[in-house]
């Protein structure tokens, strides 16, 4: 027996008909095509990503006829006409027309009319309204004013797929960089360390700075700490002016050698961020920290993947004898003496292992083909503390807690590529939410 027709959802996309059919939330009803033939759902098929039918290999019966093929869903049947798939070949095994309403009698090329299911007198109103607020609501989480907590175990599952997905991400990012930098893994390994040390607010001059001082010429001067602070400190522009204290003066003396030698272009040291920045987070103090950590790791692929956990990887990084500099000196609008400590913090190098060091080896394992060195990298994330920011205290908030870095790795996927485009019929929370309107 037909409900009362329900009205048309606003932003009402094919894809909650799509969810609707995959997860056979009609079986509780005694279904019929608009022609009168009683339907019954064996199995609704594989959602199709791609090209084609958006369900393959589906099996139904029609009154007493067991038919195996493709299912097609559309808003209004006249779609069909509408994407020309009456003109395309791979539509014409589809058994089944799913449609909110038809507007149009639909028929394949053989003249025959496609068996067609309506559900726009079939769905409850409480689900639309679910996905209304989904789709509509401009709150950072869309899911936010509805939001009801799912089972334990739909949370751990769900954000152990998210950490997965952010990884397989970085590593799609990191080689489609192997391309450019011709399978150099040191250098894709220079230049992300270099965008993280930058953190938020000076990652693009990092970025430049690797192309004005390119990773082959850090690399003829491997081990020799003074001479990559000079190569690194002028080719960011930062010695490009009067200085008064000795040491800075010894590193600019040798960076002019340095530049006539091989003829090095510099940076206009108006691009790095001061403002609003703490003296250790100022761009001259991770200049001279990113300079350490290639004085210090040489051959920085090799040495990393020797460790055996990150409190190993964050030992070679914090080194516990780096001298104080003067960054007065160096600053573009300063001459008076302040001196900063070079020492890269625990909080930094679980930055750097998270955002760089990770990603670049869980990639140079996976080009391996090696499995367990893959599992060994990714399991770090499980080593190391939840990341603090907004995203993570926005989720909070709401009631899901990050302890670890995977789990805040997964909840910046989570907001980033699923809340930030309202994609919640891909989400298991979203799922969660609209599950719960249907009734058994």
């Amino acid at each position: 027996m037909k409900q009362k027709k329900l009205s048309y959802p606003k932003n009402f996309k094919e894809d909650l008909l799509q969810f609707i059919w995959k997860y056979k939330y009609l079986l509780k009803y005694q279904l019929y095509c608009t022609n009168g033939q009683k339907i019954d759902i064996i199995n609704p098929g594989l959602l199709n990503k791609d090209s084609g039918p958006d369900f393959f290999n589906s099996k139904i019966k029609l009154d007493t006829t067991l038919w195996a093929g493709n299912i097609e869903i559309h808003i209004k049947s006249s779609d069909w006409i509408l994407h020309q798939h009456h003109t395309d070949l791979a539509y014409q095994n589809v058994i089944l027309h799913v449609v909110w309403e038809e507007d149009e009698k639909i028929k394949n090329n053989y003249g025959e009319e496609i068996p067609t299911l309506e559900l726009c007198y079939l769905l409850q109103e409480s689900l639309l309204n679910t996905y209304s607020i989904l789709m509509e609501n401009s709150s950072k989480i869309p899911c936010a004013p509805i939001f009801e907590m799912p089972e334990s175990i739909v949370i751990s599952t769900w954000l152990d797929r998210l950490s997965m997905e952010r990884l397989q991400k970085k590593h799609a990012k990191i080689i489609a960089e192997l391309a450019i930098s011709r399978g150099n893994w040191e250098e894709i390994f220079y230049k992300m360390l270099a965008i993280c040390f930058g953190q938020k607010t000076n990652a693009v001059p990092f970025e430049i700075l690797t192309q004005y001082l390119p990773y082959s010429l850090v690399l003829k001067y491997k081990g020799q700490k003074k001479v990559i602070e000079c190569l690194i400190l002028g080719s960011a522009g930062f010695l490009n002016k009067k200085l008064i204290n000795p040491i800075n003066i010894s590193i600019q003396n040798e960076f002019v050698f340095l530049q006539q030698k091989h003829n090095i272009k510099t940076m206009e040291n108006s691009v790095w961020k001061f403002g609003k920045t703490r003296p250790s987070n100022f761009p001259t103090i991770r200049l001279f920290q990113f300079a350490a950590v290639w004085s210090n790791l040489p051959n920085p692929i090799q040495s990393l993947l020797k460790c055996n956990s990150t409190h190993e990887i964050i030992n070679l990084l914090v080194q516990t004898d780096q001298p104080k500099v003067d960054i007065g000196d160096l600053h573009p609008n300063k001459e008076k003496t302040q001196y900063g400590a070079i020492k890269i913090s625990k909080q930094l190098g679980n930055s750097l292992l998270i955002n760089a060091i990770i990603p670049v080896l869980f990639a140079y394992a996976k080009s391996l083909d090696n499995i367990e060195l893959q599992e060994k990298v990714q399991n770090w994330l499980n080593e190391l503390p939840t990341e603090e920011n907004h995203i993570i205290n926005d989720w909070k908030a709401m009631g899901i807690i990050s302890k670890k870095a995977s789990e805040s790795q997964a909840l910046i996927q989570l907001k980033t590529y699923y809340c930030n485009y309202n994609r919640c019929l891909q989400c298991a929370i979203g799922n969660h939410l609209l599950k719960k309107n249907i009734s058994v």
